[in-house]
């Protein structure tokens, strides 16, 4: 399952994306409701979606690389 974004975060929608939910919306009969039709889009967009991971996603390994990361925030002045 896909992890809903944080709010503030962005999420880029490519063609390939746009492409699979027009193919969606295309091959959807015409006895189904608002939701179900939103449903059925959204995840063929998201079957099609790239998967990356942002380094602010990935959970620090250790202690070690916590005040790695701390230390790396810092600016000498």
């Amino acid at each position: 399952m896909t992890k809903i974004p944080k709010k503030g975060k962005r999420v880029t929608v490519t063609p390939r994306m746009l492409r699979a939910g027009a193919v969606a919306l295309a091959t959807m009969g015409g006895d189904v409701s608002d939701y179900e039709v939103v449903g059925v889009i959204y995840r063929a967009m998201a079957a099609v979606a790239p998967q990356t991971q942002s380094a602010d996603g990935v959970e620090p390994a250790n202690f070690l690389e916590v005040m790695r990361l701390m230390s790396a925030g810092r600016r000498d002045v």
